[in-house]
């Protein structure tokens, strides 16, 4: 009992001008719900000893980071607390005579909000289609359930990846962006992604981004029509043409090193009646030169 402090009817006018006795802390509940990132809260309940003169307001004050809450009535909330972190709290109550001593601590409590923001997803175009991707925020105490992506032309989707793949138009450009939901509610929406834009299909005649092909056309510089090939000597050959290097059966004129007679085999082809480079044979001569065609 506090000094001067008296019992009996007649002494409660006396009393009256005491400060308040310790009040006794008698739980701390964590908040959670809807409660945002690294802006927790807990409500702290108490009473007064039965002989107490009335107090007007009551602090709660955290322990670790000295945030503190006020109030006239149980239960006092503490606001501003840091997520996924455990505090204790101790108390005081206050008339206009004076405020009490503090209370014992009270047992620890894990302070929980929403997720955090996450921060800006990834999106990269496809063929009718984007792939938008982003990292896990912090949770805020309690485990992530799922996403939420919003696009925007208006599309939205849910997943419990932190990627996802969404169908849009061909050539059509958006921006995506993404919120966290635990059992306390949903985290604050992302800042937006990069612009993308859908890559269109390809249907012959084109094979895009560079390439497109039909016949007659070999992309992308050899236009080609049987029976010749131009412009390039050292590609395939359409007879009765080799670029630079006509010829027509029985004799190749001009460049003996590549005579030319189907089924070609380059630079060293042996079909009779020639046999490159220098020695033209053939097989039913005999006698005299061999190599000498002339020979009898």
């Amino acid at each position: 009992m506090a000094a001067g402090k008296k019992t009996g009817r007649k002494s409660q006018a006396s009393n009256d001008f005491l400060e308040p006795l310790t009040p006794t802390i008698t739980g701390a509940q964590d908040v959670g719900t809807n409660r945002a990132f690294n802006d927790g809260a807990v409500d702290v309940s108490f009473t007064l000893p039965a002989l107490s003169p009335a107090a007007t307001s009551y602090t709660v004050t955290s322990s670790p980071g000295g945030f503190t809450g006020t109030g006239a009535s149980s239960p006092v909330r503490v606001t501003g607390l840091a997520s996924n972190t455990s505090y204790t709290f101790t108390m005081t109550a206050t008339n206009a005579a004076g405020t009490s001593a503090a209370s014992s601590a009270s047992s620890s409590v894990t302070v929980t909000t929403v997720p955090a923001t996450p921060s800006a997803p990834t999106a990269t175009a496809g063929v009718d289609q984007d792939t938008v991707s982003w990292t896990a925020p912090a949770n805020g105490g309690k485990a992530i359930t799922g996403y939420t992506w919003t696009s925007s032309d208006g599309k939205t989707g849910s997943t419990a990846s932190t990627s996802v793949t969404v169908s849009q138009e061909a050539n059509t450009s958006q921006t995506y962006t993404v919120y966290a939901t635990n059992a306390n509610g949903n985290s604050a929406a992302s800042a937006s992604s990069g612009s993308v834009t859908t890559i269109a299909p390809f249907f012959p005649p084109f094979f895009p981004p560079f390439f497109p092909f039909f016949p007659p056309f070999f992309p992308p510089f050899f236009p080609f029509f049987p029976p010749f090939f131009p412009f390039f000597p050292f590609f395939p050959f359409f007879p009765p043409f080799f670029p630079f290097f006509p010829f027509f059966p029985p004799f190749f004129p001009f460049f003996p090193f590549f005579p030319f007679f189907p089924p070609f085999f380059p630079f060293f082809p042996f079909f009779p009646p020639f046999f490159p480079p220098f020695f033209p044979f053939f097989p039913s001569f005999s006698g005299g030169n061999k190599f000498d065609p002339r020979a009898t």
